[in-house]
């Protein structure tokens, strides 16, 4: 079971992801803002942040630009999970820190896929190992 955080400040986009962070057997942490996100993430360094990229007091840019300036935020794993999905957006999100971009709306399976992806190997267990 991998730590995923989830930032996001749209309580419909959060109830989906929270479900499915859970359907995957996965514990999620959960925050609405980007200042809050920071601490939390700091406090308990989860495998995988799930980053919207328009949230208040710190959007995703600067949240990520923030933790790949930390020793400990070299190596999480961030995912922007945006409605802004223009070229532009997904460069910007990238340069700022993010290692993979996923456009909202998206689909169940298209965010498992890419929790699958982006958690690092210790923190995958196959279906028989949970």
């Amino acid at each position: 079971m991998a730590r995923i955080l989830i930032v996001e400040d749209d309580a419909a986009s959060m109830d989906l992801a929270l479900r499915i962070v859970r359907l995957a057997r996965h514990e999620p942490i959960t925050t609405m803002d980007g200042e809050t996100a920071f601490a939390v993430a700091q406090a308990t360094r989860p495998e995988l942040i799930l980053l919207d990229l328009h949230i208040p007091r710190l959007d995703g840019y600067a949240f990520a630009r923030a933790v790949r300036r930390e020793p400990w935020g070299k190596d999480l794993r961030i995912v922007a999970v945006s409605a802004s999905a223009t070229p532009p957006d997904r460069e910007r999100a990238l340069a700022a820190g993010c290692d993979g971009f996923l456009a909202k709306p998206y689909y169940p399976e298209q965010l498992r896929a890419v929790i699958d992806q982006y958690l690092p190997t210790h923190a995958k267990r196959t279906h028989k190992d949970r």
